[in-house]
């Protein structure tokens, strides 16, 4: 109790100094993007820039050094995305400076009429480092044709109090440590969960609905690259939370660490694919998830690493397939079984003639075609017949690439994976680094500690399930690989040892405008913040807007 009430108190004195730094409020009579460009190139690091309300184009990227920009609402200051895509496609990058907290605030950013291709960089991009701070709250994020937000690098950062009306990603973190945007140091560097979270990205107070159908389109948020998420007091509808595993990123890896609690996800009995597949997509990293109430999903969370039955390897894509012989993953250095395929051409299992094996012995092997180079996880075995994750049709839809099949005559190997590179339930390990390229122009990626291409020993670090209902009843989580173990690399109906939520609301929440709150006018331009409009954003959305489902 102690501990808490001291990260509390030092995380209050921490954010208060960044708001009672002097600032300078600049009140803009026009919104366009010319003024708001010239008022930004002669603001300074810690002041606010006001808009007035109005409905102004966008077409040209503001970058705000340290500067904030407030609108006088949601409902009036609204900003249309007609960005150049091929030139600067984001519509505020925001730079924090030590020091001062930057914010964007009060304000709509709507999607435009000619450049609807999609932004995958954020309508807002958000750089971090050490010792600084940013918030983006009471914005209505309306049918932007961009993932909404991306962030890029650690600060004392929160994302509170939007509404998000989703026509792709809302939040993307693609890494913790800035310019780590593979996230090998964020897998390096020790685990940062509750009290010692004040450095990840804080998602709290925010609405999401999906407007445009499928959920396979959006997404409340997505990580990558060793980002590190609280993801808490939301309301989702139509939608998931979900993450990236090191698989279809290329060079980029997993997200490291998710704390989701405490949220509401209500997935509506019209919607297209109702019900959904799953409240969270977890393909890499670790965490809690706890006290969620969801419904309308068919469950909790899907645990998912599609390494364990496809392989990613390409001139970008160095760590491949966790197939039982590939450097990145820990293996059992022993071939437990090799031979013939007996069995049809194109049989989704595998059988061997004159074998006698005990019924599930090969369970949580690997088996191993070598003349296709498909691969997949046993999940069990008769006495002379193997099968595997897509041996059946619900199996197969878990599998990202070809499942495995097999012809008559095939070679084949049992290999056996303890655990593959950044699987749900693990934490940190040695540092990877990029060594340069090879005569074939693919990466030399290794383990700075031995120096080759190994397993870096990543500690396990369960990730802990508990308090959620699904339905209306209470949920677990369960895993379709043999090698994610419940009791081993996820526990269900226990917290996690030690754990305790970081200070709620974040330190940088104060409902409103932090500027506007904190009464810190020091004044120039009009004389002073005149905005009366902080009550008209809307955490709910519009009546007359139709929300698939409901």
């Amino acid at each position: 109790m102690f501990k808490a009430k001291l990260a509390t108190a030092l995380a209050v004195v921490f954010f208060a100094a960044q708001l009672s730094a002097q600032a300078k409020l600049i009140n803009l009579v026009d919104g366009l993007i010319t003024d708001i460009s010239n008022a930004v190139a002669n603001a300074s690091p810690g002041d606010v820039i006001q808009l007035p309300p109005g409905t102004n184009v966008m077409t040209q990227t503001i970058n705000l050094n340290g500067v904030s920009l407030i609108g006088a609402g949601t409902n009036q200051t609204v900003l249309i995305d007609e960005e150049n895509r091929v030139v600067s496609a984001q519509m505020i990058n925001l730079y924090p400076t030590a020091g001062h907290l930057t914010e964007v605030a009060n304000l709509q950013l709507r999607g435009g009429v000619t450049n609807t291709g999609i932004n995958y960089y954020g309508a807002i991009a958000c750089f971090g480092s050490a010792n600084t701070s940013w918030r983006i709250d009471n914005v209505d994020f309306n049918g932007l044709y961009a993932k909404n937000i991306c962030t890029y690098g650690n600060s004392a950062s929160v994302i509170d109090h939007n509404v998000f009306y989703e026509r792709s990603i809302s939040i993307e973190a693609n890494c913790f440590i800035p310019n780590d945007g593979e996230g090998d140091q964020s897998y390096a560097y020790p685990p940062t969960y509750g009290l010692s979270s004040s450095n990840v990205l804080y998602v709290e107070d925010n609405y999401f609905t999906n407007i445009v159908g499928y959920v396979s389109s959006v997404g409340a948020c997505d990580g990558e690259g060793g980002a590190r998420m609280v993801f808490r007091y939301n309301t989702v509808m139509n939608d998931c939370f979900n993450n990236h595993g090191t698989e279809t990123g290329g060079r980029n890896r997993s997200e490291r660490s998710f704390e989701i609690y405490d949220n509401t996800f209500s997935y509506g009995a019209n919607a297209p694919g109702y019900p959904c597949f799953a409240v969270a997509l977890i393909r890499g990293g670790s965490g809690v998830i706890f006290n969620n109430t969801c419904t309308g999903y068919n469950q909790l969370v899907a645990l998912r690493n599609y390494r364990y039955t496809t392989s990613y390897y390409g001139q970008w894509e160095p760590f491949g397939g966790a197939n039982g012989v590939t450097a990145w993953d820990s293996n059992s250095p022993t071939l437990y079984l090799s031979g013939i395929s007996a069995g049809p051409n194109g049989a989704t299992y595998l059988q061997v003639t004159g074998a006698n094996w005990t019924p599930n012995q090969w369970v949580g092997y690997t088996v191993l075609d070598l003349n296709s180079g498909l691969f997949s996880p046993i999940t069990t075995n008769s006495a002379n017949t193997i099968y595997y994750i897509g041996s059946d049709g619900a199996s197969a839809s878990i599998i990202a690439g070809t499942p495995l099949t097999f012809n008559t005559g095939d070679a084949f190997q049992v290999h056996l994976v303890y655990a593959a590179l950044d699987q749900p339930g693990r934490g940190s390990g040695n540092l990877i680094q990029d060594n340069g390229q090879a005569a074939n122009g693919f990466l030399i990626t290794l383990d700075i500690l031995t120096g080759t291409q190994s397993w870096p020993n990543e500690v396990l670090e369960p990730i802990y399930c508990w308090g959620n209902t699904l339905n209306g009843a209470p949920t677990t989580m369960t895993s379709a690989y043999p090698q994610i173990q419940a009791g081993r690399d996820f526990y269900n109906g226990t917290s996690a040892p030690g754990y305790t939520p970081y200070v709620y609301p974040h330190p940088l929440d104060v409902g409103g405008p932090s500027y506007i709150n904190s009464n810190t006018n020091n004044g120039s331009g009009n004389g002073g913040n005149t905005n009366s409009n902080s009550n008209t954003n809307q955490l709910l959305p519009p009546s007359n807007l139709h929300i698939i489902g409901q």
